[in-house]
């Protein structure tokens, strides 16, 4: 018989139920809750919250909106107590609440029922190009993206790399031999390269791992369990991206289980989220590696990381802007120094001159005479532009409104106004055309005579034939 003495089932249970406690402790410290499952609502739980961890969208959020309205409630409400999501699956569209969804889609549905300064976090452009051997552009186009997904039938019995599948979007393919592409310039098939290149950097880049496919064999969609590498930071043009949230998904096709395991910003620390229950992950991811392996990681969240020369420049500009003097606007670009020149630039100058009432009341008539100026030219133009309107008189020509001055005038100017024509009772001014300027036109003379003579010859003819 040793000497070492065996820990009794009492003391295992005991320190088992001190973890949970430290957790529950660690949980309740930094105010983290979870959402009720309505029946098969795991998919929308899990998604819920690792928005309400991407803090990026909580100010973009427009309350006038009622899917954003309900986001910021929910928002709210995580952080007191566990809270139900009934009113906002009803601002989803969700209407029943026990038929299994998928948790990408989920996503895309509320970044498209939210605002677009809040969906604005998460999207980002793809700019696809084709050109030929020569150079000549074949494709070219940009679409926008909010997820982006990764295929995961490369990876067979090895684990798949995320971040190779991540790099393998980018890389160039050519096309030759029977592959070649006709392009317009050259008339004719030829050899030609194929690109893609992030032109939108989001602030916040997921990428879908697509464990749902189709096995064209069985002619079914099936689930892949691939032991997935998940990297804690992706790189992309200088951009470095940093993992914060993962949605997990467990079990089969026909049924399985949505979780979420997000980054708490307070702590540092990794938590899991299965609907009600909240707790401190035991195994913290990248403790001891960069990479991450995961058999149910289903979505992964990364957040853009500022280089602290950007960072250190940003506050500069906030500085810049927070010192400014009201009436006094600098761009926040420019520097502090400068603005603190131009400031006492300013002020010297009003110390020079300062204002002289006078000058502003000499100021104040000349504007008052262009106004006045001004409104005489826009009724003399309304005058004009109504004497050329054949419907009648404007409000400031009518005859009631004439001084007697005016009515001598009218009166010379009357019968010298040529005005269109139209009948004598819908304009008193319009003059009668006498007869002698009719007669002096020869047509006119003819055509009278032979009407007349016409008239007196008809029924002479006619008296004729009859006999």
């Amino acid at each position: 018989m040793n000497g070492s003495r065996k820990r009794p089932p009492e003391e295992g249970n005991e320190g088992a139920e001190k973890r949970e406690k430290r957790n529950k402790d660690a949980v309740r410290t930094h105010k983290l809750h979870g959402l009720y499952n309505q029946g098969a609502t795991c998919y929308l739980n899990s998604v819920l919250q690792v928005l309400s961890m991407t803090t990026e969208i909580h100010k973009r959020l427009n309350t006038s909106l009622p899917t954003d309205q309900e986001l910021r409630n929910i928002f709210e409400r995580l952080k007191k107590k566990t809270c139900g999501t009934e009113i906002i699956a009803k601002s989803l569209d969700i209407t029943n609440v026990h038929q299994q969804c998928d948790a990408a889609e989920c996503l895309e549905m509320i970044l498209h029922k939210v605002s677009p300064e809040a969906s604005e976090v998460f999207r980002g452009e793809l700019k696809f190009s084709t050109k030929c051997s020569k150079g000549h552009s074949i494709i070219e186009e940009t679409n926008p993206f909010l997820t982006l997904p990764l295929s995961l039938k490369d990876a067979h019995d090895s684990n798949y790399s995320v971040e190779i599948g991540f790099e393998r979007i980018f890389q160039k393919k050519s096309f030759i031999e029977d592959n070649m592409v006709y392009c317009n310039k050259c008339t004719r098939k030829t050899d030609a390269i194929s690109k893609c290149e992030m032109v939108t950097f989001p602030k916040i880049l997921t990428l879908l791992l697509k464990r749902f496919v189709y096995d064209y064999n069985t002619r079914s969609h099936v689930k892949s369990d691939h032991c997935v590498d998940v990297p804690c930071e992706l790189n992309i043009n200088n951009k470095k991206y940093r993992l914060y949230g993962m949605v997990n998904h467990m079990g089969g096709l026909r049924g399985g289980h949505y979780t979420a395991t997000i980054l708490s910003n307070e702590d540092q620390t990794w938590y899991e989220f299965n609907d009600t229950h909240v707790e401190k992950v035991d195994e913290q991811p990248f403790a001891k590696n960069k990479t991450y392996n995961s058999r149910t990681a289903y979505l992964l969240m990364y957040r853009t990381t500022e280089s602290p020369s950007t960072n250190r420049t940003e506050r500069q500009d906030e500085v810049s802007v927070s010192d400014e003097p009201k009436g006094n606007k600098v761009k926040g670009n420019s520097h502090p120094k400068q603005n603190q020149e131009k400031q006492l630039r300013i002020s010297k100058a009003k110390k020079k001159d300062p204002p002289n009432p006078k000058v502003r009341a000499v100021e104040g008539d000349e504007r008052s005479r262009k106004v006045s100026r001004l409104g005489e030219d826009i009724i003399k133009a309304d005058n004009a532009v109504h004497q050329n309107q054949i419907s009648g008189y404007s409000s400031r020509q009518h005859p009631k409104t004439w001084t007697p001055e005016a009515r001598r005038t009218q009166s010379r100017k009357k019968y010298d106004v040529v005005r269109p024509t139209f009948p004598l009772e819908e304009n008193p001014q319009q003059p009668c055309k006498r007869t002698a300027s009719i007669l002096k036109k020869p047509l006119v003379i003819v055509v009278i005579v032979f009407v007349c003579a016409l008239i007196v010859i008809l029924p002479v003819v006619l008296t004729t034939l009859r006999k």
